[in-house]
């Protein structure tokens, strides 16, 4: 079951961490209080839960800047896979056993090649069982990679990438 609890401005929810420690992940609001489903999915930009300054906040990731708290608390790095609600880590378990050996980031480079994904999901009739069939287990196993491969070097070009990404979209 996904836990959060509701404020005006920011929206908390536990995640699941390295070595599978649940912590509570920060973020912007841009749904609608008490909408959240069990499995913590966003079904894409249409999802009516959204709301219209969530839709931009989403649309630019500004929604996600209150995790540069969850950095300094030790809970996140700035690169990593991004930290997964325990419905899915559960689900998906034997892939999360491979990439919750370090901590999740703000910035990984499956999350940068599906920046897109509520686009995606927006697409397909059933946008649950497109996430659950397709782009978690892409998304993992590019986790797995990154963990596997993980280095300084790699640090650096996925928090490159993520500026030239963003200078480009601008």
């Amino acid at each position: 079951m996904v836990v959060l609890q509701e404020f005006p401005v920011l929206f908390l929810q536990t995640r699941i961490g390295k070595n599978f420690k649940p912590f509570t992940i920060y973020k912007f609001r841009t749904m609608h209080s008490f909408t959240e489903d069990k499995q913590g999915l966003t079904k894409g930009f249409s999802d009516k839960r959204i709301t219209n300054i969530g839709l931009f906040l989403r649309k630019y990731k500004l929604d996600e800047l209150p995790q540069l708290y969850n950095v300094l608390k030790g809970d996140m790095s700035l690169v990593g896979s991004r930290p997964q609600v325990p419905y899915y880590t559960k689900k998906f378990e034997k892939l999360y056993t491979q990439i919750l050996v370090k901590k999740p980031g703000v910035f990984s480079p499956a999350a940068s090649k599906y920046s897109n994904e509520e686009e995606l999901l927006d697409k397909v009739d059933n946008p649950t069982h497109y996430y659950e069939t397709v782009l978690v287990p892409i998304k993992c196993e590019m986790d797995i990679q990154l963990v596997k491969n993980f280095t300084l070097k790699k640090y650096i070009e996925v928090l490159l990438g993520y500026v030239k990404k963003s200078v480009l979209k601008c």
